[in-house]
């Protein structure tokens, strides 16, 4: 394992100690799962999506809608429409 050392202002240090010492962790192994959740995602990208069927890519683009459509307010409408208020 490798060591790192770190900057950190006083307020800050004495916070993220006292965050640490709340939560029953020591300072540097909160600082290692905060890392980790952060850059593990980076280097574990999520796998590709499922490629479209040709059939439902030449359907990209064969409808236009205003720049200003709001899709929520269509759903919410056709649900009150359906169900009632």
């Amino acid at each position: 394992m490798s060591q790192l050392t770190i900057t950190l202002d006083d307020k800050l240090l004495h916070a993220a100690q006292e965050y640490a010492r709340q939560r029953g962790q020591e300072l540097d192994a909160l600082v290692a799962h905060l890392l980790q959740t952060t850059v593990q995602p980076l280097a574990n990208p999520p796998a590709p999506a499922r490629p479209l069927s040709p059939r439902i890519q030449r359907l990209f683009g064969a409808v236009q809608v205003p720049a200003d459509f709001d899709y929520e307010k269509v759903v919410n409408e056709a649900i009150q429409e359906r169900y009632g208020a």
